[in-house]
């Protein structure tokens, strides 16, 4: 059986979890603000309100700025980590949508939805 080495162990991982990046600008570009904050409510987050220009990254530090019995840290830190950046990446090609859209419709509230 031919052994897999450690530089390919990686790749194929990194590839894997591809698809999951970006999954915060993904989930605020896609969802209705109704469902964005009513995820953020359901992390017990404390932000009031969510930037829609950068909102990937934002819906992130929303995440990990919530309750310690909603969030497991450690290797969710990470996580978060590492899509941020690529939510960052995603949220400037995004850019001119959500410079749009948070001219004519402000930040998101979270708390009144």
């Amino acid at each position: 059986m031919p052994r897999i080495s450690k530089p390919r162990s990686l790749f194929t991982t990194l590839l894997a979890t591809l698809p999951l990046t970006a999954c915060g600008t993904f989930t605020t570009l896609t969802n209705s603000d109704q469902e964005v904050a009513a995820n953020l409510k359901r992390q017990k987050t404390h932000c009031q309100s969510l930037p829609r220009v950068y909102s990937g990254v934002s819906y992130n530090a929303c995440k990990l700025n919530s309750t310690q019995d909603s969030m497991v840290f450690g290797w969710v830190l990470g996580f978060y980590v590492f899509d941020s950046v690529a939510s960052a990446a995603t949220d400037t090609i995004a850019l001119p949508f959500t410079l749009y859209r948070q001219n004519r419709h402000g930040n998101l509230q979270i708390d009144q939805q």
